[in-house]
């Protein structure tokens, strides 16, 4: 199993594209495994690692606008370039203080939180405490209501499937979404976001609408394959 504290913060500096990813993976990873600790209680946060995960959040989805516009709309590359700058700056400008307040913190959950399955007690109180959480959380995907959706309930029921696919790093899950379910969500996600920003900085009208389309695509795929899970 990945270590819960270990989060790269030291990799992070270089700001690539795949190393923002791995470090809120790994972030994600921790809530999971924080909030199995604490449930039913809300899993404990710190201002710092907040605040760095949601400016590392604003980085990876430039990169992401970045890639859709050079295939999607070429024009508009450069601008999608200046945001990237626009983003790294950002987080730069908190990297070593943020960073510094979250390896202190993490310290401090690592002793608060320890590793629960090296012993027999242990064991047991994360398995009680892993059947509780799952019960609850295949509770809120039985209850999350039909389509149509607005993007927001589109992003919330990605969060709800992501959560229960993070969480079968720390606990035997009786199932899983279908494979490609979230990366479906995401993608349409990640379009309608462009879409937003493109809006934002005066996109033409036929740029707008491309990356409507294939956001409907992504959409309707998705939908078709949470439905049929649903039922099942």
């Amino acid at each position: 199993m990945p270590k819960p504290f270990r989060l790269g913060l030291r990799r992070l500096y270089k700001l690539s594209p795949k190393r923002v990813y791995r470090f809120r993976r790994k972030v994600k990873r921790l809530r999971i495994y924080l909030g199995l600790y604490s449930f039913p209680a809300d899993p404990p946060s710190h201002p710092a690692l907040d605040k760095l995960f949601r400016r590392a959040g604003k980085l990876r989805q430039a990169y992401i606008n970045w890639d859709l516009v050079k295939v999607l709309a070429p024009k508009w590359e450069d601008k999608a370039k200046e945001e990237v700058k626009h983003r790294k700056n950002r987080l730069k400008k908190v990297l070593k203080p943020l960073s510094r307040a979250a390896k202190q913190i993490l310290k401090e959950w690592e002793k608060r939180y320890p590793i629960p399955w090296t012993t027999p007690e242990g064991i047991q109180l994360w398995q009680e405490q892993g059947r509780r959480w799952v019960e609850f959380h295949k509770s809120q995907l039985k209850a999350f209501p039909s389509p149509p959706y607005m993007p927001e309930q589109l992003h919330e029921l990605r969060t709800l499937l992501r959560r229960w696919e993070l969480a079968s790093h720390w606990l035997i899950l009786p199932e899983l979404p279908p494979e490609g379910l979230t990366k479906l969500l995401g993608d349409a996600r990640d379009l309608y976001l462009l879409h937003r920003w493109m809006e934002k900085i005066g996109a033409d009208v036929d740029s707008l609408e491309t990356i409507q389309k294939l956001y409907q695509q992504k959409q309707t795929e998705a939908l078709a394959q949470w439905e049929l899970w649903r039922s099942s």
